[in-house]
Parts: structure tokens; C-alpha cells; sequence
């Protein structure tokens, strides 16, 4: 057999594999990320769902959630509820905000605040909402770029007293500190 249609027999070859391998792999369905995997051994994961959601008029640098409430911190000084149009059902909300994670309605928790946020933290038992950022007040109240809110009344913990000279750019929260 000549050298030529050797080569030829193996390139034909190489090319009917080549096209059975993608059709297996045409033939298999989309991957789908499990959202609530049956094993608790596996992580949980997140999807591209839209979900419904408060629309601010900033910038959102940190968000938590504790039970079904979703916390929001950065910079922005008006809000609306998830589906609202824009210009629509807009409320002040300096800086911080929080919403249903089910529905995206906003609540009624509104401290004011005359600086951004750049970072949240839940205690680990969720009682606690930790905020810092560029602001010095909160509800009026001298609160050097550090405050606790009660999670469950919204208000300011005023037995928690930190400080900061200047702007604060993270945080994080423990059982004990």
C-alpha cells in the first residue's frame, strides 16, 4: 500500500473518532449546578436564578444574611423595592438597607447614616450586625466608622463603643470578638 493512502486511511480515521467523540458529547445534557445537594457533605451551591432583590441608586459593597433577611452595605441614599420602575416607590436608605431574601421587600430597618460602608459581618449567632466605613454618625449618635445593630430590632447596640481614626475597609465577627 503507497505511503499516501496510508496517510489518507489514518486521517479518515482520525476524523471518524474525532466525530463520534462530540457526538457523545453533544448528546449529553447541560450540567445544572444543584442548588440544595441531598448530601450535607457536599457545599451548597448558587445559580444564575434571578432572584428578587432591592434596587439602590450606589454602589453595594458588602451584603449579609441572617435568617431570611438579607443586610446591605455601601454607598447609596435611596431604595426600592424588587420590581418597582425606576423612580418608582424609592425610599431613603443611607448606606444600609435590608430586605426579604424571598420576596426582595424592603424592610422597615433605616438607620441614618452620613458615611458609606464598605463592609458587614453577622455575629455567628446572627444577633448582631457589625458595619464600619467613612461614617462618624449613625441615627445622630457619634459612631466613629464601627457600630452594632441588634439584628432583631435594628437597633444600635450602645454598649458596643469601637472606633476608628480613619476609614475602615473590612470586618469580621466571632463568638467572642
Amino acid at each position: 500500500m503507497p505511503v499516501a493512502r496510508l496517510h489518507r486511511n489514518a486521517l479518515l480515521a482520525a476524523a471518524i473518532a474525532s466525530a463520534l467523540v462530540l457526538s457523545a458529547l453533544v448528546s449529553i445534557e447541560a450540567a445544572a449546578a444543584d442548588t440544595s445537594p441531598p448530601d450535607a457533605s457536599v457545599p451548597q451551591t448558587v445559580s444564575a436564578d434571578s432572584l428578587p432583590t432591592a434596587q439602590i441608586d450606589g454602589v453595594a459593597w458588602d451584603q449579609e444574611i441572617v435568617g431570611n433577611t438579607v443586610f446591605v452595605g455601601g454607598n447609596f441614599t435611596t431604595a426600592r423595592p424588587a420590581g418597582a420602575a425606576a423612580g418608582s416607590n424609592t425610599v431613603a436608605r443611607t448606606y444600609l438597607l435590608s430586605y426579604n431574601l424571598t420576596t426582595g421587600t424592603l424592610t422597615n430597618w433605616a438607620p441614618v447614616l452620613n458615611g458609606q460602608v464598605r463592609a458587614i459581618a453577622a455575629s455567628p449567632d446572627g444577633s448582631r450586625l457589625y458595619a464600619v466605613g467613612a461614617f462618624t454618625t449613625v441615627n445622630g449618635v457619634s459612631k466613629n466608622r464601627i457600630v452594632a445593630f441588634d439584628t432583631a430590632t435594628g437597633a444600635v447596640i450602645s454598649s458596643f463603643a469601637g472606633s476608628a481614626n480613619g476609614e475602615v475597609f473590612a470586618v469580621a465577627a466571632t463568638a467572642s470578638t
